[in-house]
């Protein structure tokens, strides 16, 4: 058996890793890069393997640093299936749309204003004709909580999903390869998520016995602190933005974090502990996902119902909140006076709307932004947080008086304890594969495992590093 890790390899974006054993060649995610744009651009506009010579891809969840290049997959003649739970599949229609929309929409916006060196770069590598196609490819299978039994993928090669508790629809994918004497199990997480999330299930263990594991690693040996804190956070800086009369911008997930965010400020606002101003969901697309989570409804945690007990409650609708839909709507806000907040996609603010709220507010200490996500390096978010002015938005610059905050609590990823402990419950491990961390990160969790499993070996793969596992 071998595994190549094409992406996710030293950093927390473009995961793809590609495993072949007993004739069966298996693609778990295929994810855009993000970071430079130079960078990106090279990356991901070719692949380092034949997409021609992969039988079925897995899809864990439906981020675009996971699921952002199976058109680009297909385009360049994958002929496969590519599997996920029903979820999964609702949501990465959306997503792969929105990310063509948004290349277009970029590609023109800097051609109309001629910014020099930017355009090329901005060229969509495909397009919202292109999505059909993916999508005519993709098959759903259910989790193991749900009845989820194995599925035959390829001869020789089956899967498993159990919930990882991310996002709606993530799964730990069990890939089950070979027969006999020659069969290998392999767990992949994808992006763990934390347990006691109001809005999802917990991480669901593994029940069989697994000889490599896959995970991810990108809080390192970090410990969130519980939601009580964020919450506390949260409510500071909503009453900063009254007193200012501020616009509090937050840039978040069309997927997972701005629903999160919008559920906290949902409670928070019935409970009185802080006040009903007006909050917008400047995404169409975030709309429209909200609507998927809403059809998913089962798939909520029951802590969900204990917070929003009443007879018609919706977790994700609520009076004081607008979910905006055309670009006028959008415009519209960067005239309206404060106090008020707007949460808008991307959530490492690398393209989307949330630029050009950005380019608004950034320049006033009366107003606020929020990360609530990890900001991966060479990103924008990253070099704002890490408090970086004059910073460039669409070849211009603009600098930062306004207060910048991170509440890491809202965090969807797994913790060091959280993350270490699932690994600890994994029946017959003999090796881990750090992936999705920066190295710094990745190194930290090989620490920990290495005092709590000291018999398991952990490697930190580097980007396009081919293993043999005997």
């Amino acid at each position: 058996m071998n595994i190549t890790f094409h992406g996710a390899a030293g950093n927390v974006t473009g995961s793809k890793h590609l495993v072949e054993h007993a004739d069966a060649r298996i693609l778990l995610d295929c994810g855009f890069f993000q970071g430079r744009r130079s960078e990106a651009r090279e990356r991901n506009s070719e692949f380092p393997f034949d997409p021609q010579s992969v039988h079925a891809a897995v899809l864990s969840h439906a981020h675009l640093d996971h699921c952002g290049l199976l058109p680009m997959l297909v385009k360049q003649g994958f002929r496969g299936s590519i599997y996920s739970t029903p979820p999964t599949r609702d949501i990465a229609r959306n997503m792969m749309n929105d990310a063509a929309v948004i290349q277009e929409y970029d590609y023109l916006y800097l051609k109309k204003k001629r910014v020099r060196g930017h355009e090329q770069l901005a060229k969509p590598l495909y397009t919202r004709e292109d999505i059909p196609r993916v999508m005519r490819r993709m098959k759903t299978h259910e989790y193991v909580r749900n009845g989820g039994k194995w599925l035959d993928i390829w001869p020789g090669a089956r899967i498993k999903f159990y919930d990882a508790g991310h996002i709606l629809g993530s799964a730990v994918t069990v890939l089950e390869m070979g027969k006999g004497r020659n069969l290998r199990r392999i767990a992949y997480t994808g992006d763990l998520g934390r347990r006691h999330s109001p809005l999802l299930h917990d991480p669901q263990y593994i029940k069989e016995k697994i000889d490599v594991l896959i995970s991810e690693s990108t809080y390192g040996g970090r410990t969130h602190r519980d939601m009580e804190a964020a919450n506390e956070k949260i409510i500071r800086i909503v009453n900063r933005i009254v007193e200012t009369k501020g616009k509090l911008v937050i840039p978040a997930f069309s997927l997972g974090r701005t629903q999160e965010i919008v559920y906290v400020l949902h409670h928070l606002t019935d409970s009185g502990r802080i006040p009903r101003i007006p909050i917008f969901v400047d995404s169409p697309l975030a709309g429209r996902l909200t609507t998927i989570f809403k059809k998913y409804r089962s798939d909520y945690d029951l802590q969900s119902k204990l917070d929003f007990p009443r007879p018609g409650d919706v977790p994700l609708a609520f009076r004081n909140l607008t979910y905006t839909k055309s670009r006028d709507e959008s415009i519209a806000l960067n005239s309206r006076k404060g106090p008020l907040a707007i949460i808008s996609a991307s959530g490492m603010a690398e393209g989307g709307r949330v630029l050009h709220h950005l380019k608004q507010t950034l320049r006033s200490k009366d107003n606020t932004v929020l990360f609530t996500g990890y900001q991966a390096v060479n990103t924008l978010g990253r070099r704002i947080l890490e408090g970086q002015s004059p910073v460039y938005i669409y070849g211009r610059r603009y600098h930062v008086r306004a207060e910048i905050e991170k509440v890491n609590e809202l965090s969807a990823h797994a913790d060091a304890h959280e993350l270490t402990e699932y690994i600890g419950h994994i029946k017959g491990l003999k090796k881990v594969f750090l992936v999705h961390g920066e190295e710094q990160q990745a190194g930290e969790v090989k620490a920990l495992l290495a005092t709590k499993l000291p018999n398991v070996d952990v490697h930190i793969p580097h980007q396009d590093e081919r293993v043999e596992i005997l």
